[in-house]
C-alpha cells in the first residue's frame, strides 16, 4: 500500500493535466501557423498592450482584442476592388467546435455610411459553413461552429470594401462545453452612463459626443458641454441636422447593450440657438432597424426626460434625421445624460418636461429682474442675438424706445430676406414653474424710421396671455400679466411680410411671486431739467421721425438732411429765402411710388401714365390711435398714417420731454416749396398751393392744429404740453407731396402755460371728413347750373390745354437731357 498512493497520486494529476483548459481549447493563432494568406494580419494573444496594427485588433472602433486576424475588404478601383483578404488553416481533424467574434474592422474613411458591408466566409475542405454579411454598424457577434474531423479551415472576405475582423479564435475538443470569451470593458452594476462609460462603437461624422474623453473618440470630434434651456451638460451626444442642396442625410451613434439591458433613459433637447424655425426627428432603432422612438425636436422646445425599452436588444442606435426648415436651415440638438437601466432598476425617470433649472431658480429672489438672471434659450428675428439682448451690465449698453434708454430687455427684430418672406421674431425663457406674474414696458424701437405697426404676443406655456399692437408712433405702454407659473414665457412678433418692418422692444422685465409689488430693481439714467431748455438740446433727436422720401434717388437729400442737432457751423437747413437753421428737424407729408428706390426716368414714366397717388397703396397701411380734444378732454379717434383716399404718406416726429414740462414754444418755417406739374396741367397752368394740417399732440391729445403751405412766411407758438411723455408733431397726407417744413427755436418751459385756451376737437375725424364731403355736395347741389359750353368755347379749351400739356413734356425731356 505504500506505493499505492504514489502511483494513485500521479495518475490522478495525469487525469487532470487531461482536462486543463489549455488541452480542452485553444487560440488557434497561437498553436498553428496559416498555411496560406492574403492580406490578412494576424494578431496573436500575447500582443502588445498599446497599439499595433499587427498585433492588436481594434474591433468597431472601440473594443481592443487580440487572438485573430484581420482580413482586408477589396479596394477601390477596377483592378483592386475584387482583391479581398483571405487566411487558411490545417486543422488536421484534431477539433470539433470552432467560435470566434466578429465585427467590422473600420477605418476614418468609412465611417460616413453605416450601410457599407462585407461578407465573410468560412469554409471547411471546401464546404462553405458560414456565410455572412458584416456592416459597418454592426456590433460584434458571436459565433460558433461546427468543425468536428475538418482538415482545412478557410476564412475569407468575400465582398465589401470593409476589414473585418476576427477575434479570440478558439478551437474546443469533442466533449468540451464552449465558454464565450469577454471582449467588452466591464461595466459597473446597476444603471450605465452611456458615452461616459460606455462609449459607442459606431458614430458618423456629424454626431459629436459630449465628452472629455478625447482620447477614446480619435476618429470623431467631441463636444466638451451642451447648453439646453440655459443650463450646462457635459455628458451625451450632439446632433445637427441641416437641409442638403441634393439628397438628405441621416446620422447616427450605435452603442452595443449586448442584451443586458431593459429601458434606457434620456433628456433631449434643442441646444441654446437662434432659431432658423427648423425641426428634426430624433430616431432610436434597434435591432433589425426596428423603431423603438421617435420624437420631434423644435428650436423652441424644452428639454424633455424620455424613457425607451430596450429589453433582448443587442444594440441602439440614436439617429438624427431632418424634419422641416427654411432654406438651408439647421437645427443642433441633444440627446444627454443617456443611461441604460437593467431590469429591475429603481432609477428610471419619470417621462415629461425635464425642469433642469428650478434649484437656480427657486434662488432668485422676488421681484427679480428676467434679463439679469434668466437668459432666453431660444430666439428667433433677422438681427444677431447678441444685438438684441440686454442683461443691464451697464446703463452705457443700452437700446431706446419711446425715447427713453433701457440697459435690461430684448429687441424682437422681424423682417425679410432672399428666401424667406416673413421671418418672425421671439425670444423664449424658462421659468421653471416659479413665477406668477411679469410685468414689462413695450414700445417700437427708437430710431428705426419704419411707419409701421405690428403685434407683440405674449406666451406662457403656448397659451396665449397677450396679443395687441404696438404702434410705431404710440408712447410706451406697460403691462403686467399673470403667469400661473408657467415653464416656459416667450414674448414674440409675428411679423407684417413686408420689406421693411418696426422693431419692437421689451424693456423693464420684472417677475414676481405671489401679486406684484413696488421695487426698485432698474436704473434709467436721466439728463438734467432746467426750468427751460431747448427740446433737441434735452433729447438729443426725436425718438420717432419719420420723412417718407428719405430713401428716394429722385431727391436731393437723405435722412440725415431731414434733421440737424446743431452744434457745426458746417451743417444747415438751407431755408428757400437763403438763410440757415442750424438746429432743427424736417416734416414732408409724400404720395410714395410703387419702390422707394427708384430711379429718375422711372417716376416721369409714373407721371406721364397717369399714376400719380394711385401707385403705392399697399406700402403703409398702419394706424395709430390717438386720443383727440382740446386739453385734456376729447373723443377717441384714429388718425392714418396713410391717407386712405390720396395714398399720400404721413410725416411725424415725436420726442419725449420726460414729464417734466408746461409748455412749448417753437417756429416753423417752408424749407422748400413743391409744385405739382400734373395739378398745372388739370389746372390750365395755374399753380395750386395745397394747404396741409400740423398737428401736435401731447400724450396722444391735441393742443394745436397748424395750417402750413408752400407761401407761407414763418410763424412761431407757444401751447401747453401738459408735463407729456410724449409730444408728437403729425404732418397729415394730402392728395399731393407737401413742402418741407423746419420745425425749429424749440424751448421748452416748466411755467404753466398761461396762454389762450386750445380750440376743442369734438368730432371724429374721419365723421368730419364725411360731414365735409356731405356739405360740400349740398352746397355744389345749391348751386346754380354751370353754362353749358359751346363747341368753340370747347375747343379753345381744349388747345389751351394741349400747349400747356406740350410745354411740360418739353420741361420733362429737357431734365432727362441734363440726366
Amino acid at each position: 500500500m505504500k506505493h499505492a498512493l504514489p502511483l494513485l497520486t500521479l495518475m490522478t494529476a495525469i487525469a487532470l493535466s487531461s482536462m486543463s483548459p489549455a488541452m480542452a481549447q485553444t487560440y488557434l493563432t497561437d498553436v498553428l501557423k496559416p498555411t496560406e494568406k492574403h492580406k490578412a494580419y494576424l494578431s496573436s494573444t500575447k500582443a502588445k498592450s498599446t497599439w499595433d496594427e499587427d498585433q492588436l485588433l481594434m474591433i468597431s472602433n472601440i473594443y481592443k482584442s487580440n487572438g485573430g486576424f484581420r482580413l482586408v475588404g477589396g479596394q477601390h478601383g477596377l483592378i483592386g476592388e475584387n482583391d479581398h483578404g483571405y487566411i487558411t488553416y490545417n486543422l488536421k481533424g484534431q477539433y470539433a467546435t470552432l467560435s470566434f467574434w466578429l465585427a467590422p474592422r473600420l477605418t476614418a474613411s468609412e465611417q460616413g455610411n453605416p450601410k457599407n458591408k462585407s461578407i465573410l466566409t468560412v469554409w471547411a475542405d471546401g464546404v462553405r459553413i458560414y456565410d455572412k454579411p458584416v456592416f459597418a454598424s454592426d456590433p460584434p457577434r458571436f459565433v460558433t461552429l461546427d468543425v468536428e474531423g475538418v482538415n482545412e479551415l478557410k476564412f475569407k472576405c468575400a465582398v465589401g470594401e470593409l476589414d473585418i475582423a476576427v477575434t479570440k479564435v478558439q478551437l474546443w475538443k469533442s466533449g468540451v462545453a464552449v465558454v464565450k470569451p469577454k471582449i467588452a470593458p466591464a461595466y459597473p452594476a446597476g444603471k450605465v452612463k452611456l458615452v461616459e462609460q460606455m462609449v459607442p462603437y459606431y458614430t458618423t461624422s456629424y454626431v459629436h459626443p459630449i465628452t472629455t474623453k478625447k482620447d477614446e473618440f480619435s476618429m470623431n470630434a467631441t463636444e466638451p458641454s451642451i447648453n439646453m434651456a440655459r443650463h450646462t451638460f457635459n455628458n451625451g451626444l450632439q446632433f445637427t441636422a441641416e437641409q442638403q442642396l441634393l439628397g438628405e442625410r441621416q446620422d447616427y451613434s450605435y452603442f452595443w447593450l449586448n442584451k443586458q439591458y431593459d429601458k434606457i433613459s434620456f433628456i433631449v433637447g434643442p441646444r441654446d440657438n437662434q432659431s432658423s424655425n427648423t425641426s428634426a426627428w430624433l430616431v432610436i432603432y434597434g435591432d433589425n432597424n426596428k423603431i423603438l422612438y421617435e420624437g420631434v425636436v423644435k428650436q423652441t422646445d424644452l428639454p424633455r426626460q424620455e424613457v425607451v425599452s430596450v429589453a433582448g436588444q443587442d444594440r441602439v442606435c440614436f439617429s438624427c434625421e431632418l424634419r422641416t426648415t427654411t432654406f438651408l436651415g439647421t437645427i443642433t440638438f441633444g440627446a444627454v445624460e443617456i443611461y441604460a437601466h437593467p431590469k429591475g432598476d429603481m432609477s428610471v425617470p419619470k417621462v415629461g418636461l425635464a425642469n433642469i433649472n428650478k434649484e437656480k431658480v427657486q434662488q432668485l429672489k422676488s421681484p427679480c429682474s428676467l434679463m439679469t438672471n434668466i437668459l432666453p434659450y431660444s430666439v428667433r428675428g433677422v438681427a444677431k442675438a447678441s444685438n438684441t439682448l440686454f442683461t443691464g451690465e451697464s446703463s452705457y449698453i443700452t437700446f431706446s424706445m419711446g425715447g427713453e434708454k433701457f440697459s435690461e430687455g430684448i429687441i424682437l427684430t422681424s423682417g425679410t430676406t432672399l428666401f424667406d418672406d416673413n421671418i418672425d421674431a421671439y425670444a423664449t425663457f424658462d421659468l421653471a414653474e416659479e413665477f406668477d406674474y411679469v410685468s414689462f414696458a413695450a414700445g417700437t424701437l427708437t430710431q428705426h424710421r419704419v411707419l409701421d405697426d405690428d403685434r407683440l404676443r405674449v406666451y406662457a406655456d403656448n397659451q396665449l396671455i397677450l396679443d395687441t399692437l404696438i404702434r410705431c408712433t404710440a408712447p410706451n405702454t406697460y403691462f403686467t400679466l399673470p403667469l400661473n407659473k408657467c415653464r416656459s414665457l416667450r414674448f414674440a412678433k409675428p411679423g407684417t411680410g413686408k420689406s421693411k418692418q418696426s422693431y419692437i422692444g421689451i424693456g423693464d422685465i420684472a417677475l414676481y411671486r405671489g401679486e406684484p409689488t413696488k421695487h426698485r430693481l432698474f436704473y434709467h439714467e436721466l439728463p438734467d431739467f432746467p426750468d427751460e431748455v431747448d427740446l433737441i438740446d434735452l433729447c438729443e433727436r426725436p425718438y420717432f421721425h419719420y420723412v417718407g422720401r428719405y430713401l428716394s434717388t429722385i431727391t436731393n437729400f437723405d435722412f440725415n438732411d431731414c434733421f440737424k442737432r446743431g452744434g457745426s457751423q458746417r451743417d444747415f437747413f438751407q431755408m428757400k429765402d437763403g438763410s440757415k437753421i442750424y438746429k432743427g428737424v424736417m416734416l414732408e407729408a409724400n404720395v410714395p411710388l410703387p419702390m422707394e428706390d427708384i430711379t429718375l426716368t422711372d417716376a416721369i414714366t409714373y407721371m406721364l401714365v397717369g399714376a400719380g397717388s394711385a401707385i403705392g397703396g399697399s406700402d403703409v397701411s398702419a394706424y395709430t390711435g390717438v386720443t383727440a380734444g382740446g386739453g385734456l378732454t376729447g373723443d377717441m379717434m384714429a388718425m392714418r398714417l396713410m391717407n386712405a383716399n390720396t395714398h399720400g404718406q404721413a410725416s411725424v416726429a415725436a420726442f419725449n420731454p420726460y414729464g417734466e414740462y408746461e409748455q412749448l414754444t417753437f417756429s416753423i418755417a417752408n424749407k422748400a416749396e413743391y409744385w405739382d406739374d400734373v395739378d398745372m396741367v388739370t389746372n390750365l397752368g395755374k399753380r395750386k398751393d395745397h394747404h396741409f394740417k400740423l398737428y401736435v399732440m401731447a400724450d396722444q391729445r391735441f393742443v394745436k392744429v397748424i395750417e402750413v403751405y408752400n407761401t407761407m412766411e414763418p410763424k412761431t407758438f407757444t401751447i401747453p404740453i401738459y408735463k407729456c411723455r410724449q409730444l408728437m408733431f403729425w404732418l397729415e397726407p394730402e392728395e399731393v407731396r407737401s413742402g418741407q417744413f423746419v420745425l425749429y427755436d424749440m424751448t421748452l418751459s416748466k411755467e404753466p402755460y398761461t396762454g389762450p385756451a386750445m380750440e376743442p376737437f369734438h368730432a371724429d375725424r374721419q365723421t368730419a371728413a364725411s360731414t365735409q364731403t356731405a356739405d360740400k355736395g349740398q352746397k355744389k347741389a345749391n348751386k346754380a347750373p354751370k353754362k353749358e359750353l359751346t363747341e368753340e368755347e370747347k375747343a379753345a379749351k381744349r388747345e389751351r390745354a394741349r400747349k400747356v400739356g406740350s410745354a411740360f413734356l418739353d420741361a420733362l425731356n429737357s431734365i432727362l437731357d441734363t440726366k
